[in-house]
């Protein structure tokens, strides 16, 4: 309506002086010349409305400092309290290491994904009830024999009882020693172990001066390890302790090794994440930790099960699982602590937030889905993190091929980032990889430190595989932090 204001205060300008000017003019009764009608039909109109619009600027120029003031002091900056706010602590992510059907690292399995080579394949040596080759996604360098060997021959050492693997333990077990040995090794080079470990060797052959310099404690590291939900207590007490001897045998000392956490029958990686999240701010407790996943559902009692509670997919059930294995493991830190592991530099990502839902009814279940919990996940980590959802550069998500959890997931990246396209910027790992827990959530969360690093920008991490679980972490640049 502003043009309407414009236009009466000019038509207002014009009447007033043709008005007063015919009136003058009759009033003296005589004939006006023709300057006497351009000075006051239209030059005068002009000058009213130049001194009126001078005169309005000059006095909003005049009012404006004392305005901003008083509304600035009365009124705070919407925009700038979220800048105000510090960010909550984050976790480094120093190193990754994967075993997964299509890649022994994080840049092959990239590899397989942009080539659309990710897929899993009929397995010649699982059937289902009618004799036909299940779908999986099968670990090709599994190495089972050698592996029940040196664990036998430490157990007996030990003096351990028989733990009972199947077939699909000890393909798991197989992998997460490879991923664990990998991440030790990256942990062991720390610059405070070598000078840590000679100083401590020096001191047990009585070689060490008195007066030396105690140098650096190494911090101590946790092992967190997350076990399927159907693995006994005995079975995942004898993983974690095997584990940690792997560790050992990587090149990280003994005694810095934390004790074992509690262990958990919860097929979940997000509890332990979130905890080491909650405690890297505090400058008393340093944090350097592995968090790794392992699991395989491809032995006959697995796919018995499966096909029991009907959840094998076949060409008559699509909506049911494909079964997978493999490995996922991330090394976290926080930053000061980071900075001192070798052949790491400042360029790389760290995990920032995590937000956690859990739905009310089982995404197995539902027929016309209205849960929003993944998406208040969602909105929460941006939240957290803050950050607008339009800053997202890409979604990773563990997410299968089921109709259920691809639907759900685009309609939260959709809300949440509509600028991503669901075709391009969106990594799905559960349908490349098959279904395999914990393992598929990290592997996804190794995949998105990965695209950080490489896009320089921020990636939204999703987790919907599960039927109840829902999370969403935020990953971002260190250096933008």
């Amino acid at each position: 309506m502003n043009w309407l204001r414009k236009l009466a205060l000019a038509g207002a300008a014009f009447g007033i002086s043709w008005g007063g000017a015919i009136w003058y003019w009759r009033e003296t009764n005589r004939m006006p010349a023709t300057s006497e009608l351009a000075l006051y039909m239209l030059v005068l109109p002009l000058v009213l409305l130049t001194t009126l619009w001078l005169g309005r600027k000059a006095w909003a120029r005049i009012s404006m400092p004392a305005t901003a003031g008083a509304t600035a002091a009365a009124t705070p900056s919407i925009d700038a309290a979220p800048e105000a706010a510090p960010l909550p602590a984050a976790l480094s992510i120093a190193a990754s290491a994967i075993r997964v059907p299509h890649g022994a690292s994080v840049d092959e399995l990239r590899a397989a994904l942009a080539g659309n080579q990710a897929r899993p394949n009929l397995d010649s040596e699982l059937q289902d009830d009618d004799g036909y080759p299940v779908m999986s996604a099968r670990l090709r360098d599994i190495d089972e024999d050698a592996l029940r060997h040196d664990l036998e021959a430490w157990r007996d050492k030990l003096q351990l009882a028989n733990p009972h693997f199947d077939t699909a333990q000890w393909r798991a077990l197989d992998a997460a020693t490879s991923a664990v040995s990998e991440l030790a090794a990256q942990a062991a080079s720390h610059m405070y172990v070598a000078p840590w470990l000679q100083q401590e060797h020096e001191r047990q052959q009585g070689r060490l001066p008195p007066n030396a310099v105690p140098v650096p404690v190494p911090p101590s590291l946790q092992l967190l390890a997350v076990w399927p939900a159907e693995w006994t207590a005995p079975q995942r007490e004898i993983a974690d302790q095997w584990l940690r001897t792997v560790a050992v045998q990587a090149g990280w000392p003994q005694q810095r090794l934390a004790a074992p956490a509690p262990a958990s029958d919860a097929d979940d990686a997000g509890p332990a994440l979130s905890k080491l999240l909650g405690h890297c701010g505090d400058s008393q407790h340093p944090c350097l930790a592995i968090v790794l996943a392992a699991a395989s559902h491809l032995s006959e009692n697995s796919i018995a099960s499966l096909s029991a509670q009907n959840g094998l997919f076949s060409a008559t059930h699509p909506q049911g699982r494909i079964p997978g294995e493999g490995a996922a493991g991330l090394l976290l830190a926080d930053a000061a602590h980071a900075s001192l592991i070798t052949g790491r530099d400042d360029s790389g990502s760290i995990l920032q937030t995590i937000a956690s839902g859990r739905r009310s009814a089982s995404a197995d279940d539902a027929k016309r889905d209205t849960d929003t919990s993944l998406a208040q996940a969602a909105e929460q980590a941006l939240h957290n993190a803050r950050l607008d959802g339009a800053a997202v550069t890409l979604v990773t998500a563990d997410t299968g091929h089921r109709t259920s959890r691809v639907t759900e997931l685009m309609h939260v990246v959709t809300a949440a980032a509509p600028q991503l396209d669901p075709g391009a910027d969106v990594i799905s790992i559960g349908s490349s990889c098959g279904s395999c827990g914990a393992v598929t959530w990290l592997t996804a969360l190794a995949v998105a430190d990965a695209e950080v690093q490489d896009r320089g920008g921020p990636v939204l991490c999703i987790s919907n595989e599960d039927p109840y679980r829902r999370y969403a972490a935020l990953l971002r640049p260190a250096l933008a932090a």
